[in-house]
């Protein structure tokens, strides 16, 4: 058995045998310059030829996920931390697809800031073997770049790590056939009685899980609880109901966004991970509805305004009218008081002229 010479295995290469970038990279990173050097070479990759400092970070990247080296990748953030903490925690299981592993550095920013939350909440994330066929067929493909083709090598090797550290899981389905079918099959049948996130750059996917998520949510049985069950635990029973099965997008830096498809206009969009239904109406259709809802309010004021104008210009002339009434009632009554007083004087003056004709008859008589 070979002795472990520790003393050698430390031991720097002369500076002037190194590249600039390795040394960069060394110092970084705080690990021997022969590691770098093992690790890129077993890529293929020789920093004496084939890199310059335009790719620093691409093979920062490789060396990283070679050595598990996450520090340089943590953000120190407070409310981002709380933020992923807030997306993760309501899951039963964090799935992630093949293309965000090996999309840039934004894999190695998801994982070395949701660490922390999968220990805290006792998670792991689940990789299928799918995705590792599919990163092995990648490597080997001449068509894609040199990029995708580095980091589908050397990613499984970060994966195969954190699966030994109990935070990543690997699950064997036996799927054959096309991956996504195969997801959207294995979620139908999970999902059931599991909230499910998977993080894939598949849009169509996407879609595919968000309706899935209401045939599952239309389907579910609702279960039975006993008085006292639905006395002490009310809490539960909601939860029970609605399940979740929904698809986020990883972004730079490790952040998620969610997908929904507008029940208006039937698109898709990214948002915030909020906690609804996958049918959520976009800010296009939305602010389509509030115009409508503007134009129609002020259709809605001018008509009223109308028949205000209308109410008051009704009422005039119903005063009018009244008034019109109690002028010809006035001058009607007027009139009759005049000649029912004409008509007295009348009957005073024939009844004297009828009395003094009287007596002067009486008198000559």
């Amino acid at each position: 058995m070979v002795r472990f010479d520790k003393i050698n295995y430390f031991k720097k290469v002369p500076e002037k045998e190194c590249s600039i970038l390795a040394l960069k990279l060394s110092k970084e990173l705080n690990i021997p310059v022969f590691k770098i050097e093992t690790a890129l070479r077993s890529l293929g990759v020789s920093l004496q030829s084939d890199c310059n400092d335009d790719e620093y970070d691409f093979y920062k990247d490789l060396v990283c996920s070679k050595y598990e080296l996450l520090d340089s990748y943590i953000i120190k953030d407070e409310g981002f931390s709380k933020n992923l903490d807030e997306q993760i925690r309501g899951f039963d299981e964090l799935y992630i697809d093949t293309a965000p592993i090996i999309h840039e550095d934004w894999f190695l920013y998801f994982i070395a800031n949701v660490i922390p939350v999968l220990r805290r909440r006792r998670k792991k994330l689940v990789i299928l073997e799918k995705t590792f066929e599919e990163l092995h067929g990648l490597k080997n493909n001449d068509l894609k770049s040199k990029e995708v083709r580095l980091r589908a090598t050397i990613r499984p090797t970060l994966i195969k790590i954190l699966a030994k550290r109990g935070l990543v899981k690997i699950v064997d389905t036996g799927s054959i056939g096309i991956a996504d079918d195969h997801l959207v099959k294995l979620f139908r049948r999970r999902g059931i009685n599991k909230d499910i996130l998977l993080i894939t750059q598949d849009r169509e996917l996407s879609e595919r899980i968000v309706l899935l998520q209401e045939i599952l949510n239309k389907n579910i049985e609702i279960p039975h609880y006993s008085f006292l069950e639905r006395l002490f635990h009310r809490h539960f029973i909601d939860e029970d109901i609605h399940k979740k099965v929904i698809a986020c997008k990883l972004l730079e830096g490790g952040n998620l966004l969610r997908l929904y498809i507008c029940p208006v206009c039937k698109d898709s969009y990214y948002d915030k991970i909020l906690d609804c239904e996958g049918f959520v109406i976009c800010s296009s259709c939305y602010y389509d509805i509030k115009e409508l809802e503007l134009e129609k309010q002020v259709k809605l004021d001018e008509t009223a305004e109308l028949e205000k104008e209308a109410e008051l210009k009704r009422k005039s002339e119903l005063q009018r009218i009244l008034e019109e009434k109690e002028y010809i009632k006035n001058k009607t009554t007027v009139e009759t008081k005049i000649k029912k007083t004409k008509r007295k004087i009348r009957i005073v003056v024939i009844s004297v002229f009828i009395l003094i004709f009287s007596l002067l008859v009486i008198f000559f008589l």
